[in-house]
């Protein structure tokens, strides 16, 4: 669908991902704020006024750093991004978000400190885009050679420099805009206003684009609500002296009718979580969000479904508010419910908000429980779209159904992030959904041959996929799995069933070997090692029976872990084999530092043995295998010729289709290929 590749290119924009991740980041500020205002509002309520106010300033002043936070967070992500030292962006980042808001008095009168969101992301960029500009300038070049007050003197005028252009640009610009300010009508300047029904509309869904890409459009388009909000001061004070109309849009009117339980009318979403919701996953994020919901903050389902680049939540995100706007517009305009007299904390929870700031009327709840009530009817749809495809939650609980046909499986619902690969995730959920409507998993094991007697001393457990016709094919749909992060539930399905079947091949061969290919993701696992200890502690095998395959991509990501790992399964008595040996870059680098038990050698090494330079990398890489006294192991050996090469060079095993193909447990047992016989070269 188009919206699925627009809001993918949009999800995988590192720009944008990093503005939602720093907003997401700073989400324990906004909470901290929140609750601050939230006893505040309490403590008045029961007239503990000094320490109501002391928690009030502490409120505001905790909300009034989420700026500077925001644009400190997002200057740490450029400055990794451009390679840029940290310290010294940091610093001008900051110093520049301080004179330009200086500069256009975007300074809060509350507390003296920057509070435009715009300003503090746009500073964040500007500073570190003009300071790595400046890194390719001579005289701002940092050298390896240079002492270090020499490289920080560079820096520092490279921070001047950035800081001075920002302030001479900013007051250009300030300049220019009084000029025209004093020159042109602001009749003719686009702006809000925020008692009409048209502009309040475009603010309302203008604040909800902002939240599909993970930025408090409340914030970013607070001078509105400012603005809005002294009008209703005054509006309330004339009414009461003067007994002038009340205006139907007022600060509140968002509060209450258009962002009950936070932005997007969120109290409705988590009534459909909670009440028709399959997954338990989703039942477990209602209960915990709920609680803030009435208290109208939203984040943490905001960024829990999520909404934010979810191209299918985004849809009712917008529309319910733009729906509950103008119902609610619509009451007032023709007196079922009286306007909004009285203004109250947009902490008050729905319905006594309602019932509150309308001075006392019953039907201004009765209102709010109807928005609440055809949101729960918008948004139902499309969560159960969600639900049905288990898109970030539970995605795990369809492998307790037809995919594996025989014992479920122990996985944990999970719940993962869309960012910043929601499209991806959403293909690869509709493959493994085909896979689970037309068939089953299988697991082939591939022999390995000792040339020295010919006899099979062990097989690799290989995946396969079943379907409805009995028509076998390869693993391709591995790729899905590992996108939607479930490789660890895939390979623990492999070992169990691998498991169980090497019981039945050990009373054949007590000297039988299985070896599975274990993924990066599921070795890192926390209790990885007594994971599988447990598996086979919980059957017939010893652990010497065992062998796991790691890959270099493995030992890339965590060296460290991975060593320790290793060397508290080989302690346990298991194996470790390095797999696919000769395709990395640095798998002599590893070899050297990993005491592995076996090496296989890939493939691409015995095709390319029919030249002379091939047959010396491939004598190479079996010397390198051979001075760690690992056991040599030959991936893919089809031919007499390869296999002739192979054996003048010493090595004794071999795995390839020469000797077998893949095939499953039964075709196994059935042929005999455990007993300690000679090999029929039969799949030749």
């Amino acid at each position: 669908m188009p919206i699925f590749t627009r809001m993918s290119q949009l999800s995988v924009n590192k720009y944008l991902v990093a503005v939602s991740n720093v907003f997401l980041m700073a989400l324990p500020l906004v909470l901290i704020s929140t609750f601050c205002e939230l006893i505040a509002l309490v403590c008045d309520y029961f007239s503990f006024n000094d320490f109501g106010k002391t928690v009030h300033y502490v409120g505001q002043t905790t909300g009034m750093m989420i700026p500077i936070l925001v644009n400190f967070y997002l200057a740490t992500y450029l400055s990794a991004v451009k390679r840029i030292p940290k310290g010294i962006v940091i610093a001008t980042s900051l110093t520049v978000f301080f004179i330009v808001s200086y500069q256009w008095d975007l300074i809060s009168p509350l507390i003296p400190l920057p509070n435009s969101f715009p300003i503090s992301l746009l500073t964040a960029y500007i500073s570190c885009e003009t300071i790595a500009q400046l890194k390719k300038v001579r005289l701002f070049k940092v050298k390896t050679d240079q002492s270090f007050i020499d490289i920080s003197m560079s820096m520092l005028a490279g921070s001047i420099t950035t800081i001075f252009m920002a302030l001479s640009v900013s007051f250009l610009f300030r300049s220019l805009f009084e000029k025209l300010a004093a020159l042109t009508s602001w009749s003719f300047i686009p702006r809000l206003d925020p008692t009409s029904f048209v502009d309040g509309l475009i603010y309302e869904i203008l604040r909800g684009l902002f939240w599909a890409i993970g930025i408090n459009g409340h914030n970013i388009l607070h001078s509105y609500k400012t603005e809005l909000y002294n009008i209703t001061l005054v509006n309330i004070t004339e009414w009461h002296n003067y007994g002038i109309d009340l205006n139907i849009l007022s600060t509140n009117f968002y509060d209450f009718f258009t962002g009950i339980g936070g932005s997007g009318n969120m109290l409705s979403l988590v009534l459909c979580l909670l009440f028709f919701a399959k997954s338990k996953g989703y039942k477990l994020l209602a209960k915990a969000a709920l609680l803030l919901c009435l208290f109208n903050v939203n984040e943490p389902i905001l960024y829990g479904i999520p909404v934010i680049f979810n191209p299918i939540m985004i849809i009712p995100f917008l529309l319910v508010p733009s729906v509950s706007f103008v119902i609610a517009y619509g009451a007032i305009y023709l007196g079922i419910v009286p306007p909004l007299s009285e203004v109250h904390s947009w902490l008050m929870p729905p319905f006594v908000s309602g019932y509150m700031a309308t001075g006392g009327a019953i039907s201004g709840a009765v209102l709010q429980l109807f928005l609440v009530l055809i949101g729960v009817a918008i948004y139902l749809p499309f969560f159960r779209l969600m639900d049905k495809r288990s898109l970030g939650i539970g995605v795990s609980d369809i492998f307790s159904n037809r995919l594996f046909t025989s014992d479920e499986i122990e996985a944990k619902t999970r719940l993962t992030s869309f960012i910043p690969s929601l499209h991806n995730n959403l293909r690869d959920q509709r493959k493994i959904e085909k896979l689970q409507e037309s068939g089953e998993f299988i697991l082939y094991y591939q022999p390995q041959v000792d040339i020295k007697n010919n006899c099979v001393v062990g097989c690799e457990a290989l995946i396969r996929f079943r379907d409805n016709k009995g028509k076998i094919l390869p693993p391709t749909f591995i790729s899905a799995f590992n996108q939607l992060g479930l490789m660890p539930e895939l390979d623990l399905w492999v070992l169990d069933k691998a498991v169980q079947a090497a019981e039945k091949f050990i009373i054949i061969n007590p000297n039988f070997k299985l070896s599975v290919n274990i993924s990066p993701d599921t070795i890192l696992l926390k209790n990885f090692v007594n994971i599988v200890k447990d598996r086979i502690t919980n059957s017939s095998l010893s652990f010497d029976h065992v062998e796991l395959e790691f890959t270099e991509e493995l030992l890339i990501l965590d060296e460290e872990k991975v060593a320790k790992i290793m060397t508290e399964l080989q302690m346990l008595g298991i194996s470790v084999a390095l797999d696919d040996f000769g395709t990395g870059y640095s798998s002599l680098a590893y070899l050297s530092r990993f005491e592995f038990d076996k090496v296989k050698i890939d493939r691409s090494l015995v095709l390319n043995i029919d030249s002379q330079r091939g047959k010396e990398l491939f004598k190479i890489a079996v010397q390198l295998g051979k001075i760690t006294q690992a056991d040599i192991v030959v991936e893919g050996v089809e031919k007499q010729q390869e296999l002739d090469f192979i054996a003048s060079l010493g090595v004794r095993y071999i795995q390839g289709f020469y000797f077998y193909k893949p095939m499953a447990e039964n075709e196994l047992l059935q042929r005999g290929l455990l007993k300690p016989q000679q090999c029929e070269v039969a799949d030749n």
